[in-house]
């Protein structure tokens, strides 16, 4: 766990210092030329978003604003108008925003002509890089927005089946509704800490979100009514706040009589699909949309980031709600239902960790196209420490299927060996590890999103 928290604070600082890919300028930054030309190009790494580009010129007559062109048929470069001010040193400014939130900036200067008066110092109103509070705002809304649409799928998918059955006991021996009147006790307390943990991701979501608009605004120069009403981020942004309410709406409808564990089909919808539809906004919002196969990789991304929601908000809903349930039943009906629910979340995990592999691979494979990228960017430094921590957990979710999963099953139909009783405490134990691992993922894919990728 010490190496999962030291990769992500190297993969932050990284971030924090790394600059993205370098534009290509023409003329070249320090350029000699016979006279000023009538525009600097900058080429970026992604497509821009027009209404964000602004630049400014310091030439031999002063400083001033510069007219800014994208042109739609050449998404990814800036043509910036330069002034025809004479001989002498002419310095360039520029700033803006690409299609997935990443805010970019910068500099060159050349001189024209024989020489003649130096160009004014100047620099871009915006910033070139990745803010750790920008990294922090999207770290508390990807936990938000998979983690409610997690709790809420979760405890409909793994818990209910397994409840209504009344676990997994030998032939003719088992007794759903005595099962379920033993732990009728225990419901309204884990009930309410189930919702407890909802609420805290619901707040998360929505504080991410109030700290990531005046951070974005700061990094493209405080253009706020062209961030929001203009570019693919704020459409994001305004969505995700519109998600936000509604889901918040939705969880105080559902939570007035939510007395029994096992959730219906229709308060579990109404609680997850707003953070479904989030997911697919911030795919739409991010890498995926800027690369040559935008809808494909749009949908597989939002695919990655659903299968996620489902396996971590999976554990956090056995740590939350189906622990204390267990502790209110006895010896033997705590192991019948542990392990029919232990055997439930294994076929829907395998089926969300399947998805998350291909899915990463195939985004992983877009995005960094030559192997050396791994270790000679920040984006592939952070993205291999991802996949070291995803390693861990995926590790422990093997151990728990072949190892706990087959223990608890031999248990719940009447083995009486040590190791069998014992399995739900190892369990509780692994799902604790895999939770935090699975936070660790989290951060990392934060900071992964915050830098452009190579490809």
């Amino acid at each position: 766990m010490r190496l999962s928290v030291a990769l992500v604070v190297v993969a932050i600082l990284a971030a924090a210092t790394a600059a993205f890919a370098a534009p290509v300028i023409t003329p070249a930054d320090g350029a000699r030329l016979d006279g000023p030309p009538p525009a600097v190009r900058v080429v970026l790494p992604a497509p821009l978003e027009p209404v964000l580009a602004r630049a400014e010129v310091a030439g031999p007559a002063g400083v001033a604003p510069a007219t800014v062109r994208v042109a739609p048929e050449d998404p990814q470069a800036m043509l910036i108008a330069v002034p025809a001010d004479g001989d002498g040193g002419y310095r360039v400014a520029w700033w803006g925003q690409t299609i997935d939130g990443h805010p970019v900036a910068g500099t060159t200067a050349f001189t024209a002509g024989q020489g003649g008066p130096a160009a004014a110092p100047i620099g871009p109103s915006g910033r070139d890089g990745t803010a750790p509070l920008a990294i922090a705002a999207r770290f508390l809304v990807l936990v938000g927005v998979l983690g409610t649409a997690g709790l809420a799928l979760g405890r409909w998918l793994v818990l209910s089946p397994p409840w209504r059955a009344g676990g997994i006991a030998p032939p003719g021996e088992g007794d759903p509704d005595a099962v379920r009147t033993a732990s009728a006790a225990a419901a309204p307390a884990a009930i309410a800490r189930w919702w407890r943990a909802w609420w805290f991701l619901l707040a998360a979501w929505m504080v991410g979100l109030a700290v990531a608009l005046p951070v974005q605004s700061a990094a493209v120069g405080g253009q706020w009514g062209a961030l929001l009403g203009d570019s693919r981020w704020g459409t994001a942004w305004i969505a995700l706040v519109a998600l936000g309410l509604a889901v918040a709406v939705a969880g105080v409808a559902a939570r007035r009589g939510d007395v029994v564990p096992a959730a219906p089909v229709s308060r579990a919808l109404a609680l997850g699909l707003p953070g479904i539809a989030g997911a697919a906004v911030l795919s739409w919002s991010g890498h995926a949309a800027s690369g040559p196969d935008a809808g494909l990789g749009i949908a597989l991304d939002a695919v990655h980031g659903w299968a996620t929601a489902i396996w971590l908000g999976g554990l956090v809903m056995l740590l939350t709600l189906v622990a204390p349930l267990l502790s209110a039943l006895g010896p033997v009906d705590r192991v019948r239902m542990g392990a029919g629910i232990v055997v439930r979340f294994s076929a829907v995990a395998i089926t969300a960790v399947v998805l998350i592999v291909v899915t990463g691979v195939y985004r992983a494979l877009a995005e960094v196209p030559s192997l050396s990228d791994l270790w000679a960017t920040a984006y592939g430094v952070t993205l291999l420490a991802k996949l070291a921590v995803f390693a861990l957990m995926l590790a422990l979710a093997a151990w728990n299927r072949m190892v706990l999963h087959p223990r608890l099953e031999r248990a719940a139909l009447g083995s009486t060996s040590p190791g069998a009783r014992n399995g739900l405490a190892a369990l509780a134990a692994s799902i604790r590890a895999e939770i935090a691992l699975g936070a660790v993922v989290m951060a990392l894919v934060a900071v992964l999103v915050g830098l452009m990728p190579p490809g």
